[in-house]
């Protein structure tokens, strides 16, 4: 839906809560303003808070909801949140600052700094590609990652040492907090100061202001997942995730990506990306593509997400608009829709700049004729980032079938699809850089959807570690999973990891297609953010190890 037609769709929700004509984004208030209120009649929505900078100025700061909903403590402009992985661009900062300063040079493999890496491949890391994550690396690493004294995170390059890459290095875009917490330990090592004291140090030098912080206050706001209240964590990996800080604190970094110059223009600048990241499109720290604002020229955003709290910030350098929101609640991944349709509306109100029209704005899709042969050919198991979904051929085109529910895909005159969930999409399915790949295109941005799974018999060593395994924890250590299940599937295995807490919608945090590589190796098979990675299994024990845990076999 265009801008336009929401914001008299919303008129009549947002009675009552007109801005003063003196506030500037008036509009934009109201409108927002009516989409919380509309959220929380779907989700457990708690306390969030949001900034809108303009031209370099704080437009408008406003908190919704409860920061602590026990304590009777609304959220504010000024609640304090873990903002996860926004850390990652006070990190790059740092990173490119140093470049600039002829201190560390991005081209340089990571080895000269971290020699103890000695996987096969790691001699091709280079650090720039840990910033615009394609070095290869692992994206993860769970073991003490959530804890109320979680293990230093300078022992991680020794944890890592010997873990297989994914893929080579420049391969493709794969999301890694590991790779910005060993680019937090180079930067450890180049500094006569801690990562922490120098990133803060950095920070106020550049940024000015106060800014985030590593150690939380006292009255940061409460963590809730399915309306229940529950501890917030420390992160153990800090570069990558480890900051504190209100929607005000980030006001500063808007203001300066904004303005767009010396490291904030490195940082802007796309990185070299490969055939499997599509229109995916990386700087250093920042990602530089978005749906929701291709109309609004260049685009650069970060999301974080910890064990409670949610986070996103966007900036707009060609239109000078800048927004961060913080979210209490674990079902607030909406935040990143959120931001983006609060300067989707601040662009119509303030230059009279609407989305583009879109496949979604007609009034009808044609279909194509039913060609049965050529659906078969796409037939199979996908993986995607978190899923692993089925492609089968139902009543005349083919169907999407997740844990959650399933999707229509309906043949398209031209060649592609349309989704029958997402009316701007158009979907193709076609063999891309070796892989058989499902892409979505959506106003001109095609990102990849799927890769199809390899097929066959699962060997009979695998065949007997199918079960459930607990994960072991160390002392006071949070396990974001309760249980990891083996699972044998037609054509293959997977490994489904079980939610803490049953949720009405589905018990399943994550599932990974496996690749059987002999009778005590496999990998999680696919493109991106965790493929890749080695799932073993020790000789005598009913054990395996994945992502640093070692998940004991509990169904015997």
């Amino acid at each position: 839906m265009r801008r336009r037609s929401f914001l008299a769709a919303t008129a009549a929700l947002a009675c009552g809560r007109r801005a003063s004509p003196e506030l500037r984004f008036g509009e934009t208030r109201d409108t927002v303003a009516a989409l919380i209120d509309a959220w929380r009649e779907k989700m457990p929505v708690v306390g969030l808070s949001i900034a809108l900078v303009d031209r370099g100025q704080l437009a408008w700061a406003a908190g919704f909801g409860m920061a602590d909903r026990e304590a009777g403590t609304p959220a504010t402009a000024d609640t304090v949140y873990a903002i996860g992985s926004l850390t990652k661009i006070y990190t790059a900062l740092m990173a490119v600052r140093a470049s600039q300063a002829a201190e560390l040079d991005l081209d340089a493999p990571l080895q000269r700094h971290l020699p103890q890496l000695r996987a096969p491949g790691s001699e091709a890391i280079r650090l720039r590609q840990l910033l615009c994550h394609r070095s290869g690396l692992i994206s993860d690493w769970h073991r003490g990652s959530l804890g109320a004294r979680p293990p230093d995170w300078r022992r991680l390059a020794d944890e890592i040492a010997d873990e297989p890459l994914i893929a080579a290095p420049g391969s493709w875009y794969a999301y890694s907090n590991v790779g910005y917490t060993l680019l937090g330990h180079v930067l450890d090592n180049i500094s006569p100061r801690p990562y922490d004291e120098h990133a803060l140090a950095v920070a106020r030098l550049v940024l000015g202001g106060s800014g985030p912080r590593f150690d939380p206050p006292p009255q940061m706001a409460a963590s809730y997942c399915a309306g229940r209240r529950e501890d917030e964590p420390r992160l153990r990996l800090q570069p990558a995730a480890g900051m504190y800080g209100s929607v005000v604190d980030l006001v500063p970094l808007i203001r300066w990506l904004l303005a767009g110059e010396g490291a904030a223009a490195a940082m802007l600048t796309p990185q070299a990306a490969g055939p499997l990241d599509f229109d995916e499109r990386w700087g250093l720290g920042l990602a530089l593509q978005h749906v929701g604002l291709v109309h609004a020229g260049r685009v650069a955003w970060h999301t974080g997400r910890t064990f409670g709290h949610r986070a996103v910030l966007f900036v707009l350098p060609d239109r000078g608009l800048g927004v961060a929101v913080l979210a209490n609640f674990r079902e607030a991944g909406g935040v990143e829709d959120l931001a983006a349709f609060a300067l989707q509306t601040a662009l119509l109100e303030r230059d009279g700049l609407d989305l583009p029209p879109s496949a979604g704005d007609a009034e009808s899709r044609p279909r194509a004729p039913f060609d049965r042969a050529a659906l078969h050919a796409h037939v199979g198991r996908y993986a995607n980032e978190f899923d692993v979904v089925r492609l089968d051929i139902e009543r005349g085109g083919l169907v999407s079938r997740a844990e959650l529910g399933k999707t229509a895909l309906i043949p398209a005159p031209g060649g592609g699809f349309h989704s029958a969930d997402n009316p701007d999409a158009h979907v193709t399915i076609a063999d891309r850089a070796g892989h058989h790949v499902v892409t979505s295109t959506v106003r001109g941005v095609e990102t990849r959807v799927g890769v199809r799974c390899p097929e066959g018999p699962v060997p009979e060593d695998w065949l007997q570690r199918v079960g459930r395994y607990r994960p072991e924890a160390g002392p006071g250590e949070v396990v974001a999973f309760k249980a990891a299940h083996l699972e044998r599937v037609p054509g293959g295995l997977e490994l489904r990891l079980e939610l803490p807490q049953a949720f009405a919608t589905s018990s399943t945090l994550a599932r990974y297609a496996l690749e059987t590589l002999g009778p005590r190796e496999a990998r999680i098979f696919g493109v991106g953010r965790g493929k890749g990675q080695r799932v073993a299994a020790e000789a005598d024990a009913p054990v395996l190890s994945w992502a640093g845990y070692r998940l004991v076999r509990s169904d015997a």
